[in-house]
């Protein structure tokens, strides 16, 4: 983002909003119950962790028989010198994850301890790369004039490191060519990690005003000094309405994107460009995303589950999909695991049953454990809120009724065509029955969505977990199909 399962989700999901992201892992490594312990000895080979709480090393061994060395921008590989033992520390170099990394420790043999981020201290000094100074004043937003507007998402640029060793948040370049224009323009240019904006204006472009917007602080170069600019980041604690994915990479995605833009500055973005390393970008007039509308196609497979975390599960010896995968566990890996249904619809009315299971001396699931739609542009997946991302886990619903429990039976009705998503809690609705146009959530229409379940992690123990069983329609449900709806999966052609 084969790299761990943390940094692996975001090159899976390039339009999340990484700092979201990381927030939650950091959040999910809190909730943890137990100390989680990693050993670091002489023979054991290569090990990856997330060196949470505390590293033990083995005998025989001091600060000074200890080198770290970071193996990408949010990994650090703690050696012994000389040998090709280690043990690579998985995103605790991300700033997401400080707060961590400042309760963890190195426990020697003999009992003493050090904070870890003493034997990182080499690299996390080595990563402060200084940056470009912000020369352009900031004007108010509300004083900034928005003409014909042009808007440009990239994650990243394109990095300038100061060697070979890559750093903590590093700046990059973007060379923005502004083409000719017939009226002025305003650019609105954000970025996740810091860039340098080098604008290069053809004869005859008219920059009237800049928007810039970045979880870390931007700067631009190249413009008039005449040009009225508006800055704000994260990192400053200036704007905390950052747009909750970094890139724009689907449909809803740009529906998502424009939207965002429009209440923030009042006029919808006439063209949007998104990479996620930037280098060189033009800006035309013509040049923008484009995405086809979704077509309804018929099913002729049943639908069942899947999950990016399956692989995961596999790899430490578990199946966590059984085998006709319509139930699925934890998959081994962060605070929880979400599945969803292999076929997503954008239109009609369709219903699907779940059937959640706790383990037999936990009748209350993990607090993880949750089922409900999410639009498929919300990549950076589960069911609990991220930034705002279309998202809709229903548990929260089920709290006047005592919460979600072992063996209920959870129905999903949704009508895409009103906007509207019906909860059945073991045969009665919450709220109001797709009869009564009242649902309990009016959900953005305009969307592809897909059902999807998610698991927890109970309190960090492997060997225990919640399930989730889903009937897409292939055999007969525990309660009638609503009026008027069809089975999730459909009715396959014969």
């Amino acid at each position: 983002m084969t790299r761990k399962a943390f940094v692996l989700s975001f090159a899976l999901a390039l339009t999340a909003h990484l700092a979201a992201y990381s927030l939650h892992h950091a959040r999910a490594v809190e909730q943890q119950q137990i100390a989680q312990h990693y050993e670091l000895s002489r023979g054991a080979g290569e090990k990856r962790s997330e060196c949470v709480r505390m590293v033990r090393i083995g005998p025989g061994i001091s600060v000074m028989d200890l080198e770290a060395t970071r193996t990408d921008s949010d990994d650090a590989q703690i050696s012994l010198r000389g040998t090709r033992d280690s043990v690579v520390c998985e995103a605790i170099l991300h700033p997401a994850m400080q707060a961590v990394l400042g309760r963890s420790v190195v426990q020697f043999h003999n009992g003493t301890t050090v904070p870890l981020a003493q034997v990182l201290r080499q690299i996390l000094e080595a990563g402060k790369q200084p940056r470009m100074p912000q020369t352009a004043a900031s004007t108010a937003l509300d004083r900034i004039t928005v003409h014909t507007l042009h808007a440009v998402a990239v994650y990243e640029g394109t990095a300038v490191r100061p060697d070979s060793h890559p750093i903590e948040t590093p700046q990059g370049i973007i060379h923005l060519k502004v083409e000719r224009t017939r009226e002025p323009i305003t650019l609105f240019l954000m970025s996740y990690y810091p860039v340098d904006w080098k604008v290069s204006a053809a004869p005859g472009a008219r920059i009237g005003s800049v928007i810039l917007r970045g979880y870390y602080r931007q700067t631009i170069q190249g413009l008039d000094k005449t040009v009225p600019i508006n800055v704000a980041s994260a990192e400053d604690d200036k704007w905390d309405q950052m747009f909750p994915r970094t890139l724009v990479t689907s449909r809803d995605g740009l529906i998502d994107f424009k939207s965002y833009v429009r209440s923030m500055v009042g006029v919808e973005p006439a063209t949007v460009q998104s990479l996620y390393t930037g280098d060189s970008m033009v800006i035309d007039g013509k040049t923008t995303l484009e995405f086809p509308t979704p077509i309804e196609t018929p099913l002729t497979q049943p639908v069942v589950f899947k999950s990016e975390s399956e692989s995961t599960a596999r790899f430490r010896g578990r199946n966590m999909i059984s085998p006709d995968r319509l139930t699925v566990g934890y998959g081994m890996s962060g605070a929880s695991t979400e599945s969803i249904a292999t076929m997503p619809h954008s239109k009609g009315r369709w219903y699907a049953e779940f059937i959640v299971h706790a383990e037999a001396d936990n009748a209350v699931p993990n607090s993880w454990t949750n089922v409900g739609i999410r639009s498929t542009a919300n990549e950076v997946g589960g069911l609990t809120s991220h930034g705002g991302q279309l998202a809709y886990g229903v548990k929260q619903y089920l709290r006047n009724l005592g919460g979600l429990r072992d063996k209920d039976v959870i129905g999903l009705a949704m009508d895409l065509t009103r906007g509207h998503l019906y909860v059945r809690h073991n045969g009665v609705w919450v709220g109001g029955s797709p009869d009564s146009g009242n649902p309990i959530l009016h959900i953005a229409k305009d969307r592809q969505y897909v059902v999807s379940v998610e698991v927890g992690s109970p309190g960090g123990n492997y060997t225990k977990t919640d399930t989730w069983t889903g009937n897409f329609g292939s055999t007969p449900f525990k309660h009638p199909v609503p009026d008027g709806f069809e089975p999730y999966e459909g009715r396959r052609p014969k």
